[in-house]
Parts: C-alpha cells; sequence; structure tokens
C-alpha cells in the first residue's frame, strides 16, 4: 500500500496535467475563439475547477489526519487528564515515545465502550480517544479514522476530512463538465445523431482522440467518484465515518434484540452535522480553498463527558 501512494499520485498529476492541455488546445477552441468572452470564461471555470481539485488534493495528501503522535492527539490526551477520563498511568504512556509496558492486562472493542470514554490503544501503547482507530497501513492511531486512501497516500481522518470530501465534490463537477463538453461530437462520432445535427467545425483525428478520451474518462471516473462523493456526504450529514456506520449497523441490531432504540450519540441534526465539519460560513465561501483546522472537535464537545454508560445510548 505505502509502495503504491506515489504512483497513484504521479497518475492523478499525469490525467489532470494531459486533460486540461486536451481541452484548453482541442475541445474548448472547438466552441469559440480564443478572443470572445465564452472562451475566457471556459478557461477561467477551467482553472477554477482544476485549482481547487488540486488544493484539496494535496492539502489531504500532506495534512496529519489527527494521529496518536500529533499535537492535536497530545491536547486531547492532556484535556481528558484534567477530566478524570484517562487510567492511571494512560497519561505517561500517552505523552511519551518511549517503549513502556502495558497499563492495562487487556482491552475493551470500541462498540462495547461508550461513546465518550477513552480506552487503550495496545498497538500504539496509549490512550485510545473516543472514535479513534489504529491504522495498520500508517501504524498509527487516527482521530475520526475513516479509511486509509492509497490514492491519497494518507489515512482519511479528522484533520483532513474536508479535504477529501471536497475533492470528490470537485472532481464530481469536473467530470461533468467535461462529458457535457463533448458530448454533442461523442453523439456523432458514435452514430447516435446525425453529423449534420451539430454545427461546429469538422473533427480532425487530434480532436477526435480529444473528444474520445475526454468523454469516456469523464463517464468512468465522474460516475464512480459521484457515488462515493454522495456515501460521504451521507455520512457528513449523519456524524458518522465509514467504520462507526458498520460499527452503527452492530449496535442497532444489538438494541434491537434487546427491544431498544439505537440512536447515533454524535448525530445532532443535519445542519449541526455540517456545521461541524465545515463551519457557519456561507454556503459559497465553504467550497473554497482554505487551510483553517476543523471548525468543531472530533465529537460534539458541549456533549463531552469523561464516561458514558453504553445501554443508556440504546435506549
Amino acid at each position: 500500500m505505502l509502495a503504491l501512494g506515489p504512483c497513484l499520485i504521479a497518475t492523478v498529476l499525469i490525467l489532470v496535467s494531459w486533460e486540461i492541455y486536451w481541452v484548453l488546445t482541442a475541445l474548448v477552441p472547438r466552441m469559440s475563439p480564443w478572443w470572445t468572452a465564452n472562451w475566457w470564461a471556459h478557461v477561467a471555470w477551467i482553472y477554477f475547477l482544476s485549482f481547487n481539485g488540486l488544493f484539496n488534493y494535496f492539502s489531504c495528501v500532506l495534512t496529519d489526519p489527527g494521529t496518536h503522535v500529533s499535537p492535536l492527539y497530545r491536547a486531547l490526551i492532556l484535556k481528558a487528564d484534567m477530566d478524570d477520563a484517562l487510567a492511571p498511568g494512560d497519561l505517561a504512556t500517552g505523552l511519551t515515545k518511549m517503549s513502556l509496558p502495558h497499563t492495562r492486562i487487556s482491552t475493551t472493542s470500541w462498540l462495547e465502550c461508550g461513546p465518550y470514554e477513552w480506552g487503550y490503544c495496545k498497538q500504539s501503547r496509549g490512550p485510545k480517544a473516543p472514535r479513534s482507530h489504529y491504522d495498520h497501513v500508517t501504524r498509527k492511531l487516527v482521530l475520526n479514522m475513516d479509511h486509509y486512501c492509497p490514492w491519497m497516500f494518507n489515512c482519511v481522518g479528522f484533520a483532513n476530512y474536508r479535504y477529501f470530501v471536497l475533492f470528490l465534490f470537485y472532481v464530481t463537477v469536473a467530470c461533468g463538465y467535461g462529458a457535457a463538453l463533448t458530448f454533442p461530437d461523442f453523439s456523432t462520432v458514435a452514430g447516435l445523431r446525425s453529423p449534420t445535427a451539430f454545427r461546429g467545425p469538422r473533427l480532425t483525428s487530434r480532436t477526435h482522440t480529444a473528444v474520445m478520451l475526454t468523454f469516456v474518462l469523464s463517464i468512468s471516473i465522474g460516475i464512480a467518484v459521484m457515488l462515493l462523493f454522495s456515501w460521504h456526504l451521507y455520512l457528513v450529514l449523519t456524524a458518522q465515518t465509514t467504520i462507526e456506520f458498520y460499527g452503527n449497523c452492530t449496535l442497532h441490531s444489538r438494541a434491537r434484540v434487546r427491544g431498544h432504540v439505537f440512536r447515533n450519540p454524535y448525530h445532532r441534526s443535519y445542519s449541526a452535522n455540517w456545521q461541524h465539519l465545515f463551519g457557519t460560513v456561507h454556503p459559497i465561501i465553504f467550497l473554497l480553498p482554505s487551510s483553517r483546522p476543523p471548525p468543531g472537535g472530533p465529537w460534539p464537545s458541549f456533549q463531552l463527558q469523561p464516561r458514558v454508560d453504553k445501554s443508556e445510548s440504546e435506549v
């Protein structure tokens, strides 16, 4: 997985650069001359999508998602110690890089812990924060871990999740734009419409190649990324990670057997869940490139408490 990451990053750069070249030199000139406002509008839109997509991509690649060695995680440990949420000895093992002996005989599955209960991680040999999981690829404990993404060469977690979601959004929009730009010519080449139905310059072999490749890539990549973006949009609005979604399905089944109703303890409302990730800025502002940290904490701060009995979260 780690060896594959740099190769996939290079693939992303090649695909983006290649498509920008074809669109600017072969596709947009078919629609209007370079001196017209229409041409400049297309160029500005292309650069806007490319810059924002690459900004969020590399921000996700280079940002620490909230690992147990990050300053953010250490600050959470200190706060948890002040709230008496840690077991004796966990503070020392969580703030040192030394390999210390285990302070606990056994650990409990996160499904058996309360939603705000600190545990102990055997792999990182330190406190395990609520909503954190150990990533066996990077070998680090990650806050709000969603998954390890080989395309990002990084684990997607608390601190870089916004970049990941926005990258998926911009790729979806860019692929939709590419498909719409090339569909008239593609439908003519594929025999779906008469060659005289679309008024434009005759297709050269170079433009034919640009049309076919751009349309096929836009449709194939666009559909896959759109489905992934839709999934993560659902997770954002319901205050879950991918790992928590499957865990909540298990807790829901257990509660139903007991005659209880399970409710996600991190879910407040759709708008509050959205603001927990993107903040309270204008709906357009959050789409612009920004390196600001997440506005909320790894879990709803106003509900933060040392320990919550699991049975209470299922009622």
